[in-house]
């Protein structure tokens, strides 16, 4: 039997009216008899009135026992909705619902929460929410104190914890319940990154022990450290569920539609004022030739520079650098320390840059753009880094360098029978990187 079977579930909101209060209540019912006593008519717009949107759309997923499955997608998606039908939170408009033994959930930070108990009063009480009697809860307050490292503010009310004290609090409530289903959102990225590492080793033996797991999350390598499966969302549907790695392929691919969908243009001119070369874009395209956002660090790329110039410029250089950050230059490439420089006339032109790789740790990178007029000696060009480049190391992970390498393995005996032949052997590893210019 599956431990959570969602079966064509579909959530409705409204836009434009919220009942969060009693006071937001009556005023909902207020503004609607006005309207109906100055009778509005059928063919009046209702500018003022609410719109619907579909957050969840005919949902369909099972999770077995035991089993940790991530949930991914870009903002907005639906992944806490989801979470929030699962928890019973809120109820499908269609569609069922079914979660199997006890719940835990970590949704919002300090959900359950009163502000005006103390940490100790509150692990009673949000620990009665989630279904454990008083003597578990006080079998198991050392081992929730310790976990959550509130010791010293155990008896102070929490609405003096900062926002990480919340989240260690909460986490570690959730995680002492001995949940048979265990539901955790993006709460976690306000704890401390030594916190962050033990909530993740906790979830895994969580999990080792039979809970069940449903992580949402944007990182994408907590995600595959402890989840098997994954489920990618856009726009309120189920997108990809598989294996996770290749999920965040599908992941990132979505990011790339909402980013080509909804991003500012980046093309307007913010260049160095005073020089006769502008930016037209920077574009990246993949072996196929489509237009991409984001790669996989093993795979050929190609940067498209598009320039527009006032001027006759007789050799023209080109750099093109990546950034992990402002402060970290990763990648420098300039034509003309390749010995290579370009005769352009006034108008537009395209100058490509094709790598066959590019060898770093996923993350999201920045480009930025330099043009010199190679004669003078003028910088006609030097943008911010603002050009976007998301790259996938598919969970190959090694610092900054993601290197393409071979293992070997000669066992022993086979090293004594060379030596004794006169031979000899080895236990070798082998990395070997490629750099073309």
């Amino acid at each position: 039997m599956s431990a959570i079977t969602v079966s064509k579930v579909a959530k409705q909101f409204r836009l434009g009216e919220t009942h969060d209060s009693l006071g937001d209540l009556l005023a909902g019912l207020t503004r609607r008899l006005r309207n109906r006593i100055v009778g509005r008519t059928a063919d009046e717009p209702a500018r003022s009135g609410p719109s619907k949107f579909w957050a969840v759309r005919d949902l369909d997923f099972t999770v077995a026992k035991g089993e940790a499955v991530g949930i991914i997608g870009p903002n907005g998606a639906g992944k806490s909705t989801v979470l929030k039908l699962l928890a019973g939170i809120i109820r499908p408009d269609r569609g069922t619902v079914s979660v199997n033994g006890r719940l835990a959930a970590l949704i919002e930070v300090g959900a359950g929460f009163h502000g005006d108990l103390t940490g100790r009063e509150n692990i009673f009480l949000n620990g009665a929410i989630l279904g454990m009697s008083r003597a578990e809860i006080r079998s198991k307050l050392d081992a929730i104190v310790e976990f959550a490292g509130i010791g010293r503010f155990l008896d102070m009310p929490v609405k003096r914890y900062s926002s990480g004290m919340y989240a260690r609090l909460g986490f570690s409530i959730a995680a002492h319940v001995d949940p048979d289903v265990l539901l955790v959102d993006e709460v976690l990225s306000v704890g401390d990154a030594v916190f962050r590492l033990r909530c993740l080793d906790r979830m895994r033996q969580l999990v080792d022990s039979g809970t069940t797991l449903v992580f949402v999350t944007h990182d994408l390598d907590q995600m595959q450290a402890i989840c098997s499966r994954a489920i990618v969302l856009e726009h309120g549907s189920a997108t990809f569920s598989g294996d996770a790695g290749d999920a965040v392929g599908q992941y990132l691919s979505a990011m790339s539609r909402e980013y080509a969908h909804g991003a500012p243009d980046l093309m307007e001119d913010q260049d160095r004022e005073g020089g006769d070369v502008r930016v037209v874009g920077l574009s990246f395209f993949d072996e196929s030739g489509e237009e991409v956002v984001w790669t996989r660090s093993r795979r050929a790329i190609r940067a498209e520079l598009q320039i527009r110039l006032s001027r006759s410029i007789p050799r023209l250089v080109v750099e093109l650098n990546m950034r992990a950050s402002l402060t970290d230059n990763l990648l420098s490439i300039n034509s003309g320390r390749d010995g290579r420089t370009f005769d352009v006339t006034s108008g537009d032109h395209m100058v490509t840059l094709s790598l066959p790789s590019l060898p770093v740790c996923g993350g999201q990178y920045v480009w930025n753009v330099r043009v010199w007029d190679s004669d003078s000696g003028r910088a006609e060009v030097d943008t911010p880094f603002r050009y976007p480049l998301v790259i996938d190391d598919e969970g190959c992970k090694t610092g900054k360098l993601s290197l393409p390498h071979e293992w070997s393995l000669t066992t022993q005996a086979s090293v004594k029978s060379a030596a004794v032949s006169g031979v000899g052997g080895s236990i070798r590893a082998a990395a070997q990187l490629t750099i073309s210019s």
